[in-house]
């Protein structure tokens, strides 16, 4: 039980607080950047999947058409997943042959609309985004200089919270900024092995149909059919993207738990990245990925085999880590009792951790479809 127990604990805090040091320190000693320029302004068709986006789609295509890219080289394909509201009438009223729509005859999800939009595409660039994302003015230029460096096969941005056009302050968005510190020293070192799934671009050759049953992880799947093909995939933190914050818990809770079930689907679709061989994209997808999804395990055994030294025959140290592990996660069950930030911040930790072991379950039951229904956020 002792081994257990400093393993598991051991194995917690690589995955939260010791892997960004020693990210950090590789980043620096071995890292390099891509070679890219300012002046690289290739084609880019934007690719969009839709399911009743009425409210947004609008507002979506003309911030597309806002942006500070060549007019000339940007192109929109939007792929409708059998939409019943008015959706697609709002796609056609644009009166731009730069504007095209695709409608699926049957329910086939994100994976499924990508499969046929992206080999449609016009581009040597693909950018993938969804339709609630509002993207910068620069942020297109951004993702596209890195693609001069003929080494990089994706480049991956940042998508930000904000409610009614401000920045917000939630543990959400402080995660998120988290982890795009975490991407941007990967793909220094050498790739991102995930991006923010709303926002990233290709390479259209590059490009491998995924799975029709693929579940909420084309994000991690994509980037690493790109390091499988010899090609970075780097991240750049001046590509900024919005959407609007979840206004509610449950909700935000609902759409961990199918990420959590597409991580685990895209775990033993990704054995082979287990091989050392692999290098650098080894080390971060084990460190930063494979001990994230896993950590629910850790963190049960850790806090059994601490409860059952503490109240058996083990020393006093245990007594001591097991009342304070029960007064952490006491903190994050009473956090609305307790008016502190800590105790929020708490919560929101456990909240993710039961999603994944929600989300493996929900795995383990079977994913048979891909389909999905929009998240509702604030107008």
């Amino acid at each position: 039980m002792i081994i257990i127990f400093w393993l598991s604990l051991t194995a917690i805090a690589y995955s939260y607080c010791f892997y960004p040091i020693v990210l950090r320190i590789a980043a620096g000693v071995f890292g390099r950047p891509p070679r890219g320029s300012p002046d690289h302004c290739p084609p880019v068709a934007i690719v969009i999947p839709v399911h009743n986006e009425e409210k947004i789609i609008s507002e979506k295509l003309r911030n597309i058409f806002s942006v500070d890219y060549p007019a000339d080289r940007i192109s929109v394909w939007v792929g409708s997943d059998c939409s019943t509201d008015r959706t697609d009438d709002l796609v056609k009223s644009w009166d731009d042959p730069r504007v095209h729509l695709w409608r699926s005859e049957t329910r086939s999800g994100k994976a499924g609309l990508l499969n046929r939009l992206v080999p449609m595409a016009d581009a040597e660039i693909v950018l993938l985004t969804d339709a609630d994302i509002l993207l910068d003015r620069s942020s297109i230029r951004a993702l596209a200089t890195n693609f001069a460096d003929p080494g990089v096969g994706g480049v991956g941005g940042v998508t930000l919270q904000r409610q009614q056009g401000r920045d917000v302050q939630t543990e959400e968005s402080a995660y998120r900024l988290y982890e795009a510190e975490l991407k941007a020293l990967e793909s220094r070192l050498h790739s991102t092995i995930s991006a923010f799934g709303s926002f990233y671009a290709i390479r259209k050759n590059l490009f491998i149909p995924f799975h029709p049953h693929t579940y909420s992880n084309d994000d991690v799947i994509m980037p690493m059919n790109i390091i499988r093909q010899g090609y970075r995939m780097c991240f750049e933190p001046a590509a900024v993207s919005y959407e609007e914050a979840v206004p509610q818990l449950t909700t935000e809770f609902k759409r961990r738990v199918r990420i959590g079930a597409g991580n685990f689907q895209a775990f033993f679709w990704l054995l082979d990245f287990l091989n050392p061989l692999y290098g650098w994209p080894w080390f971060c997808y084990v460190s930063h990925k494979v001990s994230r999804w896993f950590s629910p395990l850790f963190i049960a055994a850790a806090a059994l085999t601490c409860g059952l030294l503490a109240f058996g025959t083990g020393p006093v140290l245990y007594k001591f880590l097991f009342a304070a592990g029960a007064l952490f996660i006491g903190s994050g069950l009473l956090y609305k009792a307790v008016p502190l930030r800590f105790p929020r911040k708490v919560f929101y930790f456990l909240a993710m951790n039961a999603a994944l072991i929600a989300g493996f379950f929900r795995f383990l039951g079977g994913i048979r479809s891909a389909v999905w229904s929009r998240t509702e956020r604030q107008a």
